[in-house]
């Protein structure tokens, strides 16, 4: 858990004065999403939640990068294309049997195709994430929302360290941050395949005052209103056998010694 968890939210309003109101009327307008900024330290020798040394620091900042990345279900890669719209005959203004791309600036609409092959696919919006962080009860207060990751920041500290198998320049500690923002019922099933439109928007559920008075953010009987899909078995994933034969225990890695080349 981080040191401190800060929690806030505003509310926009249109304020229009005059003399008669000099405080004017004041219409509101909209919230803005929540966003749950959270920051915490690992270093590479704790026991408990780096089993793997520095491997873990790496693994986790790759994991929560991963976060604000659409996800693809090719194998072996994606192109996006602007969608093809048939050729208009000046005269009779009727499409001919040629076909123009087009203006991808102008209406933003774009098919998906593989990279060779018949490797077929979708690519899907960025991960949804749940946020289990504060638990009293299904109903209670505390902070169990749906949402998704906006930013994320990672930074790796020294003294850097050699390991196993002629590895080096390896972390002792890393600062990690991110942005989670509270989107009740965010899902990410939508995918922008060929015959989808890539601006097609996502509905969702929605949190309102009664709702956030009683449980504060805990809002997880919304998530039913989403549906998600998640990260699949991509061949050219590492697997969790292939990142455990890169075990570098704590044990295993001393401080390298500074080294001066000159200038």
């Amino acid at each position: 858990m981080p040191d401190q968890i800060e929690i806030a939210r505003s509310a926009e309003y249109l304020v229009n004065y005059n003399i008669v109101m000099p405080d004017g009327i004041h219409q509101y307008k909209g919230t803005r999403p929540l966003e749950i900024p959270l920051t915490f330290r690992l270093h590479s020798y704790d026991q408990q939640y780096c089993k793997k040394g520095a491997l873990t620091l790496l693994q986790l900042a790759a994991r929560l990068h991963s976060f604000v990345l659409p996800i693809s279900t090719f194998s072996q890669g994606a192109t996006a294309v602007p969608v093809l719209a048939p050729k208009v005959q000046p005269d009779s203004g009727k499409p001919s049997d040629g076909v123009q791309q087009a203006q991808a600036s102008q209406n933003n609409v774009f098919k998906v195709q593989g990279n060779g092959g018949k490797n077929v696919g979708s690519i899907f919006n960025p991960v949804t994430c749940w946020l289990h962080l504060m638990w009293v009860g299904e109903t209670q207060p505390g902070i169990s929302a749906i949402g998704y990751v906006k930013e994320v920041k990672v930074v790796f500290n020294g003294p850097w360290l050699r390991g196993p198998n002629r590895s080096f320049n390896l972390p002792s500690s890393a600062d990690f941050s991110f942005v989670f923002v509270h989107r009740p019922g965010h899902g990410n099933a939508q995918a922008f395949t060929s015959t989808e439109d890539a601006n097609t928007l996502l509905s969702s559920g929605q949190v309102y005052a009664d709702a956030m008075r009683d449980r504060l953010y805990n809002t997880r009987d919304l998530v039913d209103a989403a549906s998600y899909q998640g990260f699949g078995n991509n061949p050219s994933n590492i697997t969790e056998e292939g990142v455990a034969a890169q075990q570098a225990a704590a044990a295993q890695v001393p401080i390298i010694p500074p080294i001066f080349t000159g200038f």
